[in-house]
């Protein structure tokens, strides 16, 4: 499916515009007519407000909103184009909150105050938690956080800004994407991504195809094609490697996916992994998860680096050829752990690059404490230097679950998933600013973006 580019806020149903006498207008019929606006609750997000401009021969229009007092926030300028009629959104409302909101005009270089009403924004639903903030976070922008009943913005302040509610599941992945879209999708809800624009309102599905869908990661690109995460699910005879006769085994496949549907690329782990990769124990029963892909990565030659979490391993792929370039931890390890006093990984979530060289991601491990990592690869001596980590406590713990994201500033922020933890720490593997609040939530992701508007993951590498 063809997706929206990044920073277009999807129109909206025009309700009941209330035409104003344009003999009120100086301009004359003639010229630039403003005919009224008129303001609606957003059924998808109570913290912000849909406004229907109607005019005439202007060529984009834009809000400013405020509270009594408050900092006056505006919305992207939105060309009429060949309609009269044009749909704003004034994001990232406070709860329960009247605000002034502002229509502004543009014709040529010049910019019309049209008029401005009072809007009331809507409570938070009783899902989101009572989340605050300890510390001190400079790193600009907003962070967006997966919660078992959908996907909530704060800033930092611990504010919350923004939400996608999907009840009923107990535990959500939601992800922004570089096309300025968002994702959601629901553990229990039959594998299908759900694409919401900026208002909050679904704009289509993603989903594998042939395969059933994986619960984890996705990467939408900027032009709508996207990378996604699979199962492929074999019943298969593993007696001479200590399994069953007829056991049902699942092994990840990749697929990159036109916008238009069209399999651009695709990768079994069948076809490249033996099964032997996998720990004995993990090999004998009558359902065997055989690698359990969990992140998507791109590195710098816009190959890809793929997390798998049951061997334990983080595999770089040749997005042309398919070929395997390296595998790094596990039981079919090429590198050398260095400055690690564990000496190895396990169990990992959230695999992202880092600074040049660098990998960082959630080392769940298999008892506690789980830790965030940063390591400094060199691909050619097959070196992995541990130049980061922080442990929450040394009683966090997630064995499942989790992810990272890195900051162009060096700072990275960690989920602790099952543990309800959520910090950012300095390039230093520092405890900068953490949330609070959260402790007994299932915090799948964390990740920032700079603008609501055009809700782009920050930090976060495209081929």
């Amino acid at each position: 499916m063809a997706l929206p580019r990044a920073g277009r806020i999807a129109a909206f149903a025009l309700v009941g515009v209330a035409a104003a006498c344009s003999s009120d207008d100086p301009t004359g019929p003639a010229g630039p007519t403003y005919y009224g606006s008129v303001v609606a609750a957003n059924p998808a997000n109570n913290l912000s407000a849909l406004v229907t401009v109607q005019a005439a021969r202007f060529d984009s229009a834009a809000l400013r909103f405020w509270l009594p007092g408050g900092r006056v926030m505006a919305s992207p300028a939105t060309p009429f184009g060949a309609d009269s009629a044009v749909g704003l959104a004034a994001l990232g409302l406070r709860p329960s909150s009247e605000y002034q909101i502002e229509t502004i005009l543009y014709s040529g270089a010049k910019a019309i105050q049209a008029d401005t009403t009072s809007f009331v924004s809507g409570p938070l639903p009783a899902w989101i938690p009572d989340i605050g903030v300890s510390g001190t976070d400079t790193t600009p922008g907003y962070l967006a956080i997966s919660l078992p009943s959908g996907g909530v913005v704060v800033d930092n302040a611990g504010e919350v800004v923004w939400y996608a509610a999907m009840e009923g599941g107990n535990l959500n992945s939601f992800q922004s994407h570089a096309n300025g879209t968002w994702t959601l999708l629901r553990q229990d809800d039959l594998a299908v991504f759900h694409v919401l624009n900026p208002l909050g309102a679904e704009i289509g599905t993603l989903t594998c195809s042939e395969f059933r869908t994986r619960f984890h990661d996705l990467r939408i690109m900027p032009g709508g094609d996207y990378w996604i995460l699979c199962d492929d699910t074999r019943v298969m005879d593993l007696s001479a490697i200590g399994g069953l006769s007829s056991a049902t085994v699942t092994g990840t496949v990749v697929q990159h996916r036109a916008a238009s549907g069209e399999v651009l690329f695709q990768w079994n782990a069948f076809d490249h992994f033996e099964l032997t990769d996998l720990p004995a124990g993990d090999r004998a029963g009558a359902t065997v998860n055989f690698t359990h892909g969990n992140s998507i990565e791109f590195d710098t030659d816009g190959n890809l680096l793929v997390s798998f979490r049951s061997l334990s391993e983080i595999t770089k792929i040749n997005v042309t050829t398919g070929e395997v370039m390296w595998r790094f931890g596990g039981l079919a390890n090429e590198f050398t752990f260095l400055n690690d006093p564990k000496g190895f990984f396990e169990r990992q979530h959230g695999v992202r690059r880092g600074g040049p060289s660098e990998i960082q991601m959630l080392d769940n491990g298999s008892g506690a404490p789980s830790r965030m990592v940063r390591y400094l690869l060199n691909a050619q001596a097959r070196t992995a230097l541990l130049v980061m980590s922080f442990i929450d406590a040394p009683s966090t713990f997630t064995l499942v679950g989790g992810a990272t994201a890195y900051y162009p500033n060096g700072h990275g922020v960690v989920s602790f998933g099952q543990a309800g933890r959520v910090v950012e720490v300095d390039p230093a593997g520092n405890r900068a600013w953490e949330l609070t609040g959260i402790n007994g939530s299932y915090v799948f992701r964390a990740h920032r973006i700079a603008d609501l508007y055009h809700p782009v993951p920050i930090g976060m590498t495209n081929p």
